[in-house]
């Protein structure tokens, strides 16, 4: 596709995305970038929320291939981190958090979750929420409320919530992807960051704005 001067509006880049890829097509979203280079990272969040609604097979599970060199590190900081489970016994709730977390995984639990936190899941609220809890990106400096809304929907302490998401146990908690589908890790960006690349209607990218602006 020819890379375009781009001035489209994101919902209509989103709709014709949806047509033309109505399940995961690694060719589809590098086409739409390369004509849409300024929705990009829209395009690629989009893509994680069809990802995340098909959860890798067993077979291919089964057929991912582990080196012994790769394994050995992992089977050791496994061991290491199950000797902290043990001497702080506390430390359970962060993995509880984390397998909480990891429920909200296909399009109805993403649409239940940002219909508790938002009040909507139409105007990219969804993204927004994936955003946050996908191991795939990090986003900085999210607000207390978004993980007191969260907790109360999945029923979990919301402190839990906010440091099992920072900690290592959501990249590694559970596989939901294939390797090939896998989608690279975004670089840290902040809240406002991604209310702005998320939300699609400024009235709703304003309220939460303002809403994580209040003390």
């Amino acid at each position: 596709m020819t890379t375009l001067k781009n001035s489209a509006n994101l919902d209509k880049v989103l709709d014709d995305y949806a047509q033309a890829s109505p399940e995961f097509d690694a060719k589809v979203l590098k086409d739409f970038i390369e004509k849409y280079p300024d929705h990009a990272q829209a395009l690629q969040r989009y893509a994680q929320v069809q990802l995340t609604s098909v959860p890798a097979t067993p077979e291919e599970i089964a057929n991912e291939s582990v080196s012994d060199q790769e394994m050995l590190p992992r089977q050791s900081k496994l061991l290491q981190r199950m000797q902290q489970l043990r001497d702080n016994p506390a430390a359970s709730g962060e993995l509880e958090a984390a397998k909480k977390l990891e429920s909200i995984a296909g399009e109805k639990a993403i649409q239940a979750a940002s219909i508790a936190v938002f009040g909507s899941y139409d105007h990219g609220e969804d993204l927004l929420l994936l955003s946050v809890i996908e191991a795939s990106s990090e986003v900085n400096n999210v607000p207390d409320w978004f993980y007191k809304e969260l907790g109360a929907h999945v029923h979990i302490d919301p402190t839990l919530l906010q440091a099992s998401n920072s900690s290592s146990w959501r990249q590694t908690a559970n596989q939901r992807y294939s390797a090939k589908e896998k989608p690279t890790e975004s670089p840290p960006i902040t809240w406002a960051e991604a209310v702005e690349q998320c939300i699609t209607d400024e009235v709703v990218k304003k309220a939460i704005l303002d809403r994580s602006r209040l003390k």
